[in-house]
């Protein structure tokens, strides 16, 4: 059963692509009727939440008066969030503590505990005598020339080594212990034959699983004249490797393959069996960015901080729009049990959170990322301002006064620690997301100065580099899955842009240091083709676009109707619109208008914006390229951790030209 839990797709802590929902359709129709009853279970509790709403920012105002008899331009969508309330009710209420017996260094249950989604074991152990099968200064999941597939008649006998290992006991969660034949079923699974007792090269071993690399990352699908960046990002460590007594470090030479005797090819194990923990605090870890490595998921701390304020949030709007006392009684119990109840709850810091694994101490802590796991929270302090407004009944003083101080600690904790500084210093999706978390909680415990004063200080720093003149956004399309990466930063900017609305604040208008908004860099985004990345993950960014900047031509129309004629019952319609957004650009200004089965917004007559793509090219001028503000001190910046970009690699990506110059 361990190996089984492998063929669950390997998740982004943001999103699942359409294939990987495929891969999982393929273990509940293929897999699970040969399985014992358990993996039943355990399959519905891993797959909670994967299709998960972006996080996002609702007017309370707004929906006060959709509540009060508004609009039913968005009634099949007020239904979706009901019907999704009640669904996901049905798995809460939740906690990070883990069943497993999993505790984070501190020992204490209570502290948060996650583990860097990107990082691998890198150890090179193998069995006595034998032969290394592949290479270990390989860094994909690809055999090196064909050397990693051992013939099934060259498998060394099991009991000519007096000191085998069972791997299927030393890595549950990473190998089937027996020999297997596993036919590909697509360009993340491959043929393989595999026998036991035989050394593995972790960076490299081949599983007949979802998780080896894919192919290489897709570049920017531009039209000529562009020039097509082809800068990478630097995979590194800030982390020293030591090797632990008795575990050097894995051989450097290539295996030779064919020799039984190889010597020196792989590194014995220092023990007949070890267990998984051991492993994590033994093998040095190494970064591929975009492999999520699936064992991240036998924690609950990352799926619950999303699962919890996505059902707190539903859960809220639910009662607005039907004062039903379940609602509302949810909404009380899910925020106990995750933040208030002295046996679940969890601790304000995330000393802990994204750790990466290995010897040392400097793996007993957690990294600038972790805080990205919190990103929920703006949800939960949307849900519980609007159970304030609407004075519900089980949001009580007690449990106010209690989260206040929960709220409070926290705060202090993204402003003052080590982890929350660094990620504050950072230029990528990292800070966008901090950003919303900081201010969410800042308007939570009534500091709305501090929030829209969190809020300026990214629009007119960080943000000032997060857009080039085309709309690219460069530290996200570095990465190895530049659409998804974009969608995300957008999904970060646009919550930040709706906190600010709600304090009055316009920032829609902002623009980089190349003269781009937000809404340009949803254009690009809109015009670059997918490459097997899911185009879903951009649809609420463009309907949240269309309701800030309005939609003269139709455009942000026609593309949420040709990638999904239902947009209208997805939650994210009933909040985003013009309605919902008093400060943007289109309020008051242009209003939604029904002309048969169309939804044309029509722009009034004293409407001059126009949409970032509209702009004619007299009317753009180059702009020239200054490194972003980050690298004044530092030759290179860490995007994640372990992976670092220079100036000189995200140059091409500012460079290209604006989309109206094509």
């Amino acid at each position: 059963m361990p190996a089984l839990l492998l063929l669950l797709p390997a998740t982004d802590p943001a999103s699942l692509s359409s294939k990987e929902h495929l891969d999982l359709l393929f273990v509940i129709i293929f897999i699970m009727p040969f399985t014992a009853l358990p993996v039943f279970a355990f399959l519905a509790a891993a797959t909670a939440g994967f299709a998960a709403e972006p996080n996002d920012w609702i007017n309370v105002n707004y929906i006060l008066q959709q509540a009060g008899g508004g609009s039913s331009f968005t009634s099949f969508s007020q239904k979706t969030i009901i019907s999704k309330a009640g669904s996901t009710a049905k798995d809460g209420p939740w906690t990070i503590m883990s069943k497993t017996g999993v505790k984070p260094p501190s020992g204490d249950v209570h502290d948060y505990l996650s583990w860097a989604p990107y990082h691998w074991p890198d150890c090179n152990w193998c069995t006595k005598g034998t032969k290394q099968i592949a290479n270990p200064n390989a860094t994909s999941g690809e055999p090196d020339d064909g050397a990693g597939d051992v013939p099934e008649e060259d498998a060394p006998d099991d009991s000519a080594h007096e000191e085998s290992l069972d791997f299927g006991e030393i890595f549950p969660d990473y190998f089937v212990n027996t020999q297997q034949n596993v036919a590909r079923t697509d360009h993340r699974m491959r043929r393989v034959k595999r026998a036991t007792s035989i050394c593995y090269d972790l960076r490299d071993v081949d599983l007949p699983l979802p998780i080896v690399d894919d192919p290489p990352p897709p570049e920017p699908a531009l039209t000529p004249p562009f020039a097509v960046p082809t800068s990478q990002p630097t995979q590194g460590t800030t982390r020293t490797n030591k090797p632990v007594a008795g575990t050097p470090s894995p051989a450097q030479a290539a295996a030779k393959g064919k020799e039984k005797d190889t010597k020196a090819a792989c590194t014995p194990s220092p023990t007949k069996s070890l267990a998984p923990s051991a492993t994590w605090t033994t093998c040095p870890y190494v970064v591929r960015d975009g492999k999520v490595n699936p064992d991240v998921r036998t924690l609950p701390g990352s799926s619950a901080a999303q699962d919890m304020p996505e059902s707190v949030l539903f859960n809220a709007l639910t009662y607005a729009f039907s004062k039903s006392g379940t609602t509302s009684q949810n909404v009380g119990k899910f925020v106990d049990a995750f933040f208030l109840t002295s046996s679940t709850a969890m601790h304000p810091n995330l000393n802990f959170g994204q750790l990466v694994r290995g010897p040392g101490k400097d793996h007993q802590i957690g990294t600038f990322t972790g805080p990205l796991d919190m990103r929920g929270l703006v949800k939960v302090v949307n849900a519980i301002q609007l159970m304030k407004a609407l004075k519900g009944p089980d949001w009580t003083s007690a449990r106010d006064q209690a989260l206040m101080s929960w709220m409070k600690t926290y705060i202090g904790w993204l402003q003052n620690s080590d982890l929350g500084k660094e990620v504050a210093g950072k230029a990528n999706n990292h800070l966008s997301f901090y950003v919303s978390q900081l201010s969410a909680a800042q308007v939570f415990v009534g500091d709305s100065k501090g929030a829209t004063n969190t809020i300026q200080n990214y629009f007119m720093k960080q943000f000032k580099d997060q857009i080039a003149q085309s709309g690219e956004q460069p530290f996200e399309a570095v990465r190895t899955r530049p659409y998804h990466y974009r969608a995300f930063n957008l999904e970060a900017m646009i919550t930040n842009a709706k906190i600010a609305d709600q304090l009055g604040v316009n920032v829609w208008t902002t623009k980089s240091k190349y003269g781009a908004t937000i809404q340009t860099a949803l254009d690009y985004a809109m015009a670059q083709d997918p490459d097997g990345e899911d185009v879903t993950d951009i649809l609420p960014h463009v309907a949240a676009v269309a309701a800030a900047y309005g939609d003269p031509k139709g455009k942000y129309n026609a593309f949420l109707k040709k990638q999904n004629s239902n947009y209208k019952s997805e939650s994210y319609w009933f909040y985003d619109q013009t309605a919902a957004l008093p400060n943007s650009p289109a309020a008051g200004k242009q209003k939604r208008a029904i002309d048969g089965n169309e939804d044309v917004p029509t722009s009034s007559a004293n409407d001059t914006s126009k949409a970032a793509g509209d702009t004619v090219a007299s009317e753009t001028k180059i702009i020239p390229f200054e490194c972003p503000d980050v690298f004044s001190d530092a030759k290179k910046v860490e995007i994640e951790d372990g992976l670092f970009v220079t100036c000189d690699e995200l140059a091409p990506y500012y460079k290209l030209p604006a989309l109206s110059d094509i």
